[in-house]
């Protein structure tokens, strides 16, 4: 059974990441898939249980929408967790080697020069890091009309 690991941040990308994570597994089926989220920690918050409670409840409801849009296969289990913490890659790379995912499936934002100097890429370091392999789902290009 394939076992994918596929990290949501909840931005424009996640729902062609879960896509693609989705029709992945549906030709693999039957498959695992682990939709995770990396959650910042917050002091403020002591009941941190309720923001993981609430960020998987998040990814519930992006799988909802994409089964409802296109439909997949049902042969596919999923399991859902969110994890605080401030270094996305590590704990991406430290949860596919706990769950011993065969591939991990991430989104990149695409970001070039000074924003990717500055914000880093999270997708890069789980591909330099994670023992298995990595499919990364770029955004669909933007096409920007010049007069």
């Amino acid at each position: 059974m394939l076992r994918l690991l596929v990290a949501l941040d909840f931005s424009d990308c996640s729902p062609l990441t879960l896509h693609t994570a989705l029709e992945v597994a549906a030709r693999a089926a039957p498959a695992e898939l682990h939709l995770m989220t990396v959650i910042a920690p917050d002091p403020d918050d002591l009941a941190s249980m309720s923001s993981s409670e609430h960020a998987c409840d998040e990814l519930r409801r992006l799988v909802e929408a994409e089964r409802g849009h296109h439909g997949h296969s049902t042969d596919v289990r999923l399991q859902f967790s969110a994890h605080p913490g401030s270094s996305p890659a590590e704990i991406i790379v430290a949860h596919a080697r706990a769950i011993r995912a065969d591939a991990v499936v991430v989104g990149t934002h695409g970001r070039r020069g000074l924003d990717r100097l500055l914000l880093g890429s999270v997708a890069e370091a789980v591909v330099r890091h994670a023992p298995c392999s990595v499919l990364t789902v770029k955004p669909p290009l933007r096409h920007v009309h010049v007069d």
